[in-house]
């Protein structure tokens, strides 16, 4: 009888492991429908401290720049893949979304990876790293339109009428970030 209640707990006990092992490697598995990432195909310049548009492609969808910020405070980032400072600067970036999560605000990352293989390597960066707000892959002539960016990080601060209120270069954390965000939302 011992023994057999021996196996018994023995089974149970293997069973609640292996299934708590299993729960854990899903959670740490990326998951590639929550990565967003869309192609610039159209970029339309703008004058004076107006963001430029641009338009992308997504899983077959063209989607607008200006029609997905309307109304929103946005912080449009511009970074790649080998750039250490990026790197850093990406968890900041996931906090900061889930932080202001449900206000009039939008995250949007343009990664300057170039190459033929640029869209798959930035889409396995992103699963890798749990990034869950959406990018795009840009091109040189979308960050000409932002002023010729010649450093990367460098993110625009855009307020809720389109208008570039901030230029930052370089990393940030995700404090400095807020204090930037929250100053265009009030």
């Amino acid at each position: 009888m011992k023994a057999i209640a021996g196996i018994v707990v023995l089974v149970a006990a293997t069973a609640a492991c292996t299934a708590q092992r299993s729960a854990m490697q899903a959670a740490a598995q990326p998951n590639p429908s929550a990565v967003s990432l869309g192609i610039v195909e159209q970029v339309y310049p703008a004058s004076g401290n107006r963001a430029a548009d641009f338009v992308w492609n997504e899983g077959g969808k063209r989607v607008r720049f200006s029609e997905l910020a309307r109304g929103r405070v946005v912080l449009l980032n511009f970074w790649a893949t080998w750039c250490g400072p990026c790197r850093r600067e990406i968890p900041e970036l996931i906090e900061l979304q889930r932080e202001l999560d449900g206000k009039k605000f939008l995250l949007l990352g343009v990664s300057l990876d170039q190459g033929a293989d640029a869209a798959q390597k930035v889409r396995s960066f992103l699963e890798q790293r749990g990034v869950s707000y959406p990018n795009v892959l840009g091109n040189f002539e979308l960050a000409r339109a932002y002023g010729d960016i010649a450093a990367i990080p460098t993110t625009f601060i855009i307020d809720a009428n389109g208008n570039i209120v901030e230029r930052i270069v370089g990393a940030r954390t995700k404090e400095q970030f807020l204090q930037s965000v929250r100053r265009v939302l009030k």
